[in-house]
Formats: C-alpha cells, sequence, structure tokens
C-alpha cells in the first residue's frame, strides 16, 4: 500500500518495520513500529467502535508507539479501561489502544493476552501480544484546518446548499460530536462566479432540515446550528425546524427573535448531548449532570444511540429555563451585514460555534477573490464583520459593522485572522518575546518599571525596547521571527504609525509578529491592518497604559489567556477605550498542555479567610464541549464543560491562596489584581491586598480596583 496522496484524509506508509499513519489535512505522521516488516492490506473502519478515516491489518506480535504520543486502552467495543501512563497487564481479551500524537491511531487486536510499559517514564510506550495476531491500525485525521474549499456565487440558494455541507466535518452523528475534537474544521467558503463543491464534501444525512427565507441574513443566522446538526438549508417563507419523524418546530420569522431562538437550541442540544456521552468514548463524572440530570424528563445517555431527530424531539420538550443556569459562555458572538461578504467566515465561525447576529448595510468594498487569495484588503473603521466576547461587555445592544467607531469592547473581524491562524505558529508558553516600541525616554522608563519590578511576568523569556525608531529600525523590529508580541506606544492615524523620520503604514508591512498592541489608537485601523497582513489577533488601545497594566496584559498573553479576557482582567477599559482585530477568543501563546487557561478568582472575606471561585476561559484552541476538570487540593472537583462558572466550597486560609498563584494553567485575581508566579507575593501582600478591598467595599461599590502589591 502506497502512501500517495489519493485525496483521502489519512493515508499508510511503511519503511522497513514502521507503519507511518499518514494525515494528508495536518501534513503529519505517526510512526508505529512492529516487531517485523508490515504487510498492511485495507481493513474495513466497522471494526472501530470509535470513528475511523481508513484502517488497514497486518501481522504482529508487538508493537512501539512513540514517546510524543498519549495512549488509552479500551476494549474493542469502545468502553474506556485505561490511561497507558504506568506499566500494565491485560488478561485475554480484544482491546484497541486510542493514539493521540501528531495525529490520531488506533491499534486493535482480537483474543490476546496484553503486556505494555506506560508513559510514566517518558519513553515510547511498547505492546506485547501473547503471540502473533492481526492487528488492525486505524487513523483518523485531527482535522484541525478545512479540508476543502466551497466556491459560492452571490446567491442565497448557492449558498444554502455550501451551509449545507458545512457539516460534512463532523466525524460522529452521535452525541459525541459535542466534544470540538470529532467536529472537525468545516470547509471553507471563498466568493466565485459558479457554485462549486468539491468531491469530498457532501451533505450529511440527519432527517434534519431548516426552512429559512432565502436572504443572505437569515441564512447567516442559523449557519453553526445548521453546521452542528448536520441539517440541509432549505428556502421556505416560514422559519422552521424539520425532523424525519415529520414533527415540525417553528422558528420565529423577526431577525433578532430568530436568531435568540437558533442560539437558543444550539446550546441546548449541545449541553444535552454532552450530558448525553458521559458513558461515551471518554466517560465522565459531570458537574452539571449531577445539577440539571435529575430534571430532565429522559436518561440523557439512554439517547446516545438514538438518531438526531430523535434526540432533538426529546431536547425540543426541555424548558430552555432548566438548563440556562448551566450553559457556558459562547467565547464568540459575530455580527455580520446582511450582504454577501460576510459568507467567507461562515466556515470559521462554525468550526467555533459561534452564534451570529446580522446588523448594518451591505458591504460595499470590493469582495475578496477567494480565502484562498492572500491578497491584501482595504483597511478601514467599517469591517465586513465585529464581534463580541463576554469578557468585554458591550454598553449597549449589539453592536454593527456600521458603528463609527466601533464601541469599546468590540472586536473587527475578517477571514484574515482566521486563515493566518491555520498558516502560522505561535510562540510556545514560558518561550514569548516581547517588543516595546516606545515614543518618548520617559514611556521607556514605564516599560521597564513594568517589566523588571521584580522581574518580566510569568511566559515572557525575553523583551526590549526601542525609542522613537527610524522607519527602518520600525519595519524590521516587527518583521523579526523571533518577537512574538509588539506593544507600539508610537503616534498613530488609521494605519499609519509616525516613526522618528517619516510615517509606515503597518497595510503596507510584509510581516508582523503574531500578536500586536498599538497605544494611542482611536481606531480599530492599526489593529485591523495588523492582522491583514499576518497577525493573529490585535489590540487597539485609545490612551496609554500605566505599567502595572502593561505587567498585567502582557503577563496574560504570554501565560494563553484569550485576548478577550486578557484585556477586561488587566482592567484596560478603566482608563481608556479598547478594540479588538480578530476573534476576541485568539490566543497569544501556545499552551505547554493542551486545554484551556484556568482563572482562579479570589475575595478576601478578612485578612485570614477568602472567598474563591474558578472558570476555565474558552478560546479559538479550547472550544466549547470541551470538558475542564481542575485539580485542587482543597476541593473535591469533577469534570465541567468548559466556560463553567463554580463556587469554592469553603473559604480558603491565606497560605492556600499563595499555593495557588503557582498553578501551571491558571491565572489568579486577587481582590481585582491578577498576580503572578514571579511577583514572588507573600502573607504579608495578601493580608494587605485583603485590608484594601475590605475597605473599599465598605465605602463604595466593589469596583475591582486594582492593587499594586509591596506598597507601591
Amino acid at each position: 500500500m502506497t502512501g500517495s496522496d489519493d485525496g483521502r484524509r489519512v493515508t499508510f506508509e511503511m519503511a522497513g518495520e514502521t507503519l507511518y499513519v499518514r494525515d494528508a489535512l495536518e501534513d503529519e505522521r505517526l510512526a508505529l513500529r512492529f516487531d517485523r516488516e508490515p504487510d498492511p492490506r485495507p481493513a474495513l473502519v466497522d471494526l472501530f467502535a470509535l470513528p475511523v478515516d481508513r484502517a488497514v491489518s497486518l501481522e504482529a506480535e508487538s508493537v512501539s508507539i512513540p514517546k510524543y504520543a498519549t495512549v488509552s486502552v479500551r476494549e474493542s467495543g469502545g468502553e474506556f479501561v485505561a490511561e497507558l501512563s504506568d506499566d500494565l497487564t491485560l488478561p485475554r481479551g480484544s482491546y484497541c489502544f486510542d493514539v493521540v500524537g501528531v495525529t490520531k491511531a488506533f491499534v486493535r487486536a482480537v483474543d490476546v493476552e496484553v503486556s505494555a510499559t506506560g508513559m510514566a517514564d517518558g519513553g515510547a510506550v511498547e505492546i506485547e501480544f501473547d503471540g502473533p495476531t492481526t492487528v488492525t491500525v486505524g487513523g483518523r485525521s485531527l482535522h484541525t484546518r478545512p479540508e476543502a474549499t466551497m466556491t459560492v456565487p452571490d446567491d442565497p440558494h448557492a449558498l444554502m446548499t455550501a451551509v449545507s455541507a458545512l457539516g460534512s466535518s463532523i466525524a460522529e452523528p452521535s452525541p459525541e460530536r459535542s466534544w470540538p475534537t470529532l467536529r472537525g474544521y468545516p470547509p471553507r467558503i471563498a466568493r466565485g462566479d459558479e457554485l462549486e463543491i468539491p468531491a469530498p464534501l457532501e451533505t450529511p444525512d440527519t432527517g434534519v432540515e431548516i426552512a429559512v427565507p432565502a436572504t443572505y441574513a437569515d441564512v447567516y443566522r442559523v449557519a453553526p446550528l445548521a453546521y452542528y446538526l448536520g441539517a440541509t438549508v432549505v428556502a421556505g417563507a416560514d422559519p422552521a425546524l424539520r425532523l424525519e419523524t415529520g414533527y415540525v418546530e417553528p422558528l420565529p420569522t423577526e431577525g433578532v427573535a430568530l436568531e435568540r431562538r437558533v442560539s437558543e437550541i444550539l446550546g441546548t442540544t449541545l449541553f444535552l448531548d454532552s450530558l448525553a456521552r458521559t458513558e461515551g468514548y471518554v466517560p465522565s463524572e459531570r458537574y452539571e449532570y449531577e445539577a440539571v440530570g435529575g430534571e430532565l424528563p429522559f436518561y440523557p445517555p439512554g439517547l446516545a444511540d438514538r438518531s438526531m431527530s430523535d434526540r432533538l424531539m426529546e431536547y425540543l420538550e426541555v424548558d430552555p429555563e432548566t438548563v440556562d443556569p448551566y450553559l457556558p459562555d459562547w467565547p464568540t458572538t459575530a455580527v455580520l451585514r446582511p450582504g454577501p461578504s460576510g459568507m467567507e467566515l461562515l466556515g470559521h465561525l462554525a468550526h467555533l460555534l459561534a452564534p451570529i447576529r446580522v446588523r448594518g448595510s451591505p458591504a460595499t468594498t470590493e469582495p475578496r477573490s477567494g480565502s484562498g487569495d492572500r491578497g491584501r484588503t482595504a483597511v478601514s473603521d467599517s469591517p465586513v464583520a465585529v464581534a463580541t466576547s463576554p469578557s468585554l461587555a458591550i454598553a449597549e445592544g449589539t453592536p454593527s459593522p456600521d458603528d463609527a467607531p466601533l464601541p469599546s469592547g468590540t472586536a473587527a473581524l475578517s477571514v484574515a485572522a482566521y486563515e493566518n491562524g491555520l498558516s502560522r505558529s505561535r510562540p510556545t508558553k514560558g518561550d514569548l518575546r516581547v517588543a516595546f516600541v516606545a515614543d518618548s525616554d520617559e514611556r521607556a522608563r514605564v516599560i521597564e518599571r513594568a517589566m523588571t519590578e521584580p522581574e518580566p511576568p510569568d511566559g515572557v523569556d525575553a523583551w526590549e525596547a526601542a525609542v522613537r525608531p527610524t522607519r527602518e529600525e520600525f519595519r524590521g523590529l516587527l518583521a523579526d521571527p523571533g518577537v512574538g508580541l509588539c506593544l507600539c506606544s508610537l503616534p498613530t492615524d488609521g494605519s499609519r504609525v509616525a516613526c522618528a523620520d517619516g510615517v509606515v503604514d503597518v497595510a503596507d508591512l510584509e510581516t508582523v509578529p503574531t500578536t500586536t498592541a498599538f497605544e494611542h489608537a482611536g481606531r480599530v485601523a492599526p489593529a485591523a491592518a495588523s492582522v491583514e497582513v499576518g497577525s493573529l489577533g490585535s489590540i487597539a488601545v485609545d490612551g496609554a497604559l500605566g505599567a502595572t497594566r502593561i505587567r498585567t496584559l502582557v503577563g496574560l498573553l504570554a501565560t494563553a489567556t484569550p485576548l478577550a479576557a486578557s484585556v477586561a482582567l488587566a482592567r484596560v477599559r478603566e482608563i481608556a477605550g479598547v478594540r479588538l482585530a480578530g476573534d476576541p477568543s485568539a490566543i497569544a501563546v501556545t499552551p505547554e498542555r493542551a486545554g484551556a487557561q484556568g482563572l482562579v478568582r479570589v475575595r478576601s472575606v478578612s485578612e485570614t479567610e477568602h472567598a474563591v471561585s474558578w472558570r476555565s476561559l474558552p478560546s479559538v484552541d479550547a472550544r466549547v464541549g470541551t470538558e475542564y476538570h481542575p485539580l485542587f487540593e482543597w476541593a473535591d472537583t469533577v469534570p465541567e464543560l468548559i466556560g463553567a462558572d463554580r463556587e469554592g466550597p469553603r473559604p480558603l486560609s491565606t497560605a492556600e491562596i499563595l499555593d495557588l498563584i503557582p498553578e501551571p494553567d491558571s491565572v489568579v485575581d486577587l481582590n481585582g489584581a491578577i498576580v503572578f508566579e514571579r511577583d514572588g507575593i507573600g502573607e504579608a501582600d495578601v493580608r494587605r491586598s485583603a485590608r484594601r478591598s475590605i475597605a473599599e467595599r465598605s465605602t463604595s461599590r466593589d469596583e475591582g480596583t486594582s492593587v499594586r502589591f509591596g506598597g507601591k
């Protein structure tokens, strides 16, 4: 069997005793080394209980799995047995080894006894059978990028056809689709002259239809729901959700009401699917199941093998108020214009299950010539779409792309940000190099104070500052591949930045860091321009930040806290308006371990007792449907959906608070101030923070005033 690219997501390649499982979408290979040269033969993917793109069978007595993979053991029917973290022997039976590395692989053997070495020593996992046996190897693409691009003309009916195919990336028809890793990245949509749906893509057969009027606005509104349900979108004067059982759920005709109801159905369906999966591929005892399971008119795991239509029949009977208190925050809500210019965002927004609103006027700018075209688009303060985040509440209602300027807290959306995320790598947490561009010596001293008292914040490996650079120096600094984050305080006029010897237009740059921030902006234009030329996300602040906020913002970004949450937790809007460019849930660095960033909030009750709550922060990497399991010594925790808010079971002592601060996957908000491990705070600092916080609350509403430690 050759390893040539035959249009499949997964192929197999051989070299000596090694079988490579190649993920064509990711362009990665996972090596499995056997005790003999493999002679693979095509095998049925139905042999596996979990979704598999392609499979082969071969004879072997042992297999070695590389050290950079994690391995769990399942029975052949999919039932979870154990993580291979320690050495293990298994009695005679049929087993499937679930391997996660640069791609996903499964190694299945039946009627065998097994001896395996675990991953605890950091080496490869060695699995031996009690004799030569038939081993079946399956591979599934991690599918973290679009498989293909659909071309769609400016016609809402054609767009309906394309939206109906977004769910082609979903690997599993069961409630397991609530896991984001099983949903895959939907195909791209590019504007063109004719409708073209590439051959690998097809509309899923789930028996669900969504009827809406043939307008861009209404197709946009239902697109994320259609993706998740694998629904076919059809034209209909009366909006409705139609099931193959014959049941029809009417939907509102008015736009805002339709948006609200679609989001309600999407949230409820994903949430209840996540309860139905608790006895599935990854068994778990969920916090939400304990809280709401007894109020449901059905036993959720009992729906796991039912069709989508059957499950929806049950889900639609549940009062939304029953589940609403337990729904996690969606990290991004998008607002598109009602014309064709927003269609190229739909695949990316569906990937995040981002609710979509429609406001403003149809865009008047020329359309892009397709997402594959990396040509530049004009940068203006009227973007094709905007987004909001629950971390940065908007003062009034839903913003519009027509708003000029955009309201503080709003993000300008463009296809470029998502495409940059697919084509660029981020710095790794702990390796971030930060560049500051200062407009004066005084400003440079503020930056130095922020980064040296007592030392750079967590996650920052190195930093540098340039004062009043020339145009050449400014371009060179932003083009330096070692710089992952740049904070620029030079004067700006739109996307133009004033250097010592003239002006540089950010829109004309060839290379920029993965994350940028601009002070003195007043508009979103410099941030939007930076995203158009390569940044994954950018921040535009109306004023200048003090040393404490600079340190906090940089430290949050450097520890994989999403953009909007970083701006909110650094209290930037207390001193200046701020706008983002790119998805507000983008992160500046890649975490050392996959998973969500956690936030632990501490509110002092007295100098010695402190109330604690926590939540996980969804991002473009840690998407809704993921489970988060904090492990605190002082709390008997169970997994929860990412984005859920939890209260600690009891107040903590000051010593327990200090133990929280080195938590590797969380940041700590102590009475309104983010504290990092490198801050080196002690008991006296916590007591001082408590006294100040209690005093402020006793005289005014608690506004989360930032506290500077060390009496400074």
